[in-house]
Protein backbone atom coordinates (compact mmCIF):
# COMPACT_ATOMS: atom_id res chain seq x y z
CA UNK A 1 0.00 0.00 0.00
CA UNK A 2 2.30 2.85 -1.22
CA UNK A 3 -0.14 5.27 -1.67
CA UNK A 4 -0.54 5.63 2.07
CA UNK A 5 3.13 5.67 2.93
CA UNK A 6 2.87 9.60 3.45
CA UNK A 7 0.70 9.16 6.35
CA UNK A 8 1.81 6.04 8.07
CA UNK A 9 2.70 6.57 12.01
CA UNK A 10 1.30 9.65 11.59
CA UNK A 11 -1.17 10.92 14.32
CA UNK A 12 -4.78 11.38 13.03
CA UNK A 13 -5.72 14.92 14.70
CA UNK A 14 -9.31 15.35 13.26
CA UNK A 15 -11.92 13.61 11.11
CA UNK A 16 -14.63 15.97 9.29
CA UNK A 17 -17.72 13.74 7.53
CA UNK A 18 -19.95 15.91 5.41
CA UNK A 19 -22.54 14.36 3.08
CA UNK A 20 -20.63 12.96 0.24
CA UNK A 21 -16.59 13.66 1.70
CA UNK A 22 -15.13 12.18 4.87
CA UNK A 23 -11.67 14.01 4.80
CA UNK A 24 -9.09 12.77 7.58
CA UNK A 25 -6.74 15.46 9.06
CA UNK A 26 -3.25 13.89 9.91
CA UNK A 27 -0.03 16.27 11.47
CA UNK A 28 1.90 17.80 9.31
CA UNK A 29 -1.94 18.92 7.69
CA UNK A 30 -1.65 16.07 5.45
CA UNK A 31 -5.41 15.11 4.10
CA UNK A 32 -6.88 12.48 3.14
CA UNK A 33 -10.41 12.54 1.50
CA UNK A 34 -12.76 9.51 1.28
CA UNK A 35 -15.70 9.26 -0.94
CA UNK A 36 -18.14 6.73 -2.83
CA UNK A 37 -17.54 7.26 -7.13
CA UNK A 38 -20.05 4.63 -8.88
CA UNK A 39 -20.30 2.24 -5.62
CA UNK A 40 -16.11 2.35 -4.80
CA UNK A 41 -14.90 4.30 -2.40
CA UNK A 42 -11.96 6.52 -3.89
CA UNK A 43 -9.06 8.23 -1.55
CA UNK A 44 -6.70 11.11 -2.60
CA UNK A 45 -5.10 13.80 -0.51
CA UNK A 46 -5.61 16.95 -0.97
Amino acid sequence: MGKFDQIKMIELIKVEDSDEVLTLVFQENKKLQIKVVDGKLVSEFI
